[in-house]
């Protein structure tokens, strides 16, 4: 008895745990996946720096994308870094209004006694300490002609209602939103809650067959039974409260950072679903 309650507690507990693990800073969908450029005149390029901090890590960043991109059969004379800066806002799904602050670079190079210059935009960067020095994760938008028409850029955390959909199975939003921590723990602790369902109800089916077959103990039985459906019913709220609230954390929690890319200079009209505690319908935008 004492066994069979240890074990049912255990297993709430797990469950429990699952549920609240803490979430951990997630990294950005663009690092070690570029988005898809719009044109041909730029491509996005991430590059990985080191530095003893964040400063020199973007340094060290400058000195590898002009290197990388102009420099490697040349003779680097002269180097000489502008930069700007450009704030953009929008709403992306429907969702707080994003403000985009792009670094416009221009490295002016003199290779062999010609001058070349590099134009890029700095469109964000990730990062942390690493062996003890600090990694850093920058994605630019980098010119691939001498007139090149960058398409506008925006970091966002929304995802729309796509992982509502998603997370019919539990933890599949999560990991489209790039939390895949929490999606791997979301679906674990409903296969845990599943797996107890059916744990609990075989024992309770044995317990009744064994009344059956051993009428002296039926009482101890009827008790083994009692216990085993008391733990399933258990597991099966578990399962339920799992669902709800992964449906709410896909629908309301942030997901990764991401870059929305969009047309530059180009008008668009957006509709996305609208869900509040007063209404629920589709939200029409028009950005130009």
């Amino acid at each position: 008895m004492r066994k069979e309650n240890k074990s049912k507690r255990g297993l709430i507990v797990a469950l429990l745990l699952t549920i609240t693990v803490a979430v951990i800073a997630q990294k950005p969908k663009w690092v070690g996946n570029t988005p898809q450029e719009l044109n041909y005149t730029y491509k996005f390029v991430e590059v990985v720096s080191h530095g003893s901090g964040l400063d020199g890590a973007r340094v060290s960043a400058i000195g590898q994308l002009a290197d990388n991109e102009q420099l490697q059969d040349g003779i680097r004379v002269y180097r000489k870094t502008k930069e700007t800066e450009t704030i953009d806002k929008r709403r992306i799904n429907n969702g707080p209004l994003q403000k985009t602050k792009n670094q416009h670079i221009v490295v002016e190079t003199t290779i062999d006694g010609e001058k070349y210059n590099l134009q890029a935009n700095r469109i964000d960067e990730w990062g942390g300490y690493k062996n003890g020095t600090y990694e850093l994760h920058t994605l630019y938008q980098v010119a691939t002609c001498e007139d090149p028409v960058f398409d506008r850029t925006y970091l966002t955390t929304n995802y729309g209602a796509t992982p509502v959909a998603m997370s019919i199975i539990p933890g599949l939003g999560q990991w489209y939103k790039g939390c895949k921590v929490k999606g791997i723990c979301m679906f674990g602790a409903t296969a845990a809650a599943v797996a107890g369902i059916i744990i609990c109800n075989n024992e309770a089916n044995t317990a009744e067959k064994n009344i059956k077959l051993e009428p002296k103990y039926a009482k101890h039985y009827e008790d083994k039974k009692s216990n085993w459906e008391t733990g399933r019913n258990i597991c099966i709220g578990a399962a339920a409260a799992i669902w709800i609230y992964n449906m709410i954390d896909a629908a309301v929690a942030k997901g990764a950072r991401r870059v929305e890319v969009k047309p530059a200079g180009r008008s668009y009209v957006s509709l996305t679903p609208a869900l509040n505690t007063d209404y629920a319908g589709f939200s029409l935008s028009f950005n130009f």
